[in-house]
């Protein structure tokens, strides 16, 4: 067993949405553990394939990057309570993740599928 000081040192900045930082709190709070100790965890367990190909890296950054701004879009349509607008950004970020379930082979589940037009 490696000898470590009980003082971690080293900080890592991760950005993240009030959504998702109120979620990982609610998570690490029902483990009973903090928030840095249940990301760590979560990162230091987790089992990664091997790395894709360029291009589909590149499909999911550019996604990644789109969905972003669809959020943020989705966000400003709930505060002028234009439903037509938040409709179709639900509809372009569920294609949106099946386009990134399909570069990296996931399965995003009927949910998601639903909200498809190509469904209907």
């Amino acid at each position: 067993m490696v000898n470590r000081p009980n003082l971690r040192t080293k900080l890592i900045k991760v950005y993240v949405f009030d959504d998702e930082k109120i979620a990982i709190k609610e998570k690490a709070d029902a483990t009973g553990v903090t928030a840095s100790e249940y990301l760590r965890s979560c990162g230091l367990r987790r089992v990664l394939a091997a790395k894709p190909p360029a291009d589909v890296i590149t499909i999911r950054a550019t996604a990644g990057t789109l969905k972003s701004e669809l959020i943020m879009l989705s966000h400003l349509a709930k505060q002028t309570n234009n439903q037509q607008i938040i409709n179709q950004v639900e509809i372009a970020i569920a294609l949106l993740d099946k386009t990134i379930a399909a570069a990296f082979n996931l399965d995003i589940g009927e949910e998601l599928a639903k909200l498809s037009p190509s469904a209907n």
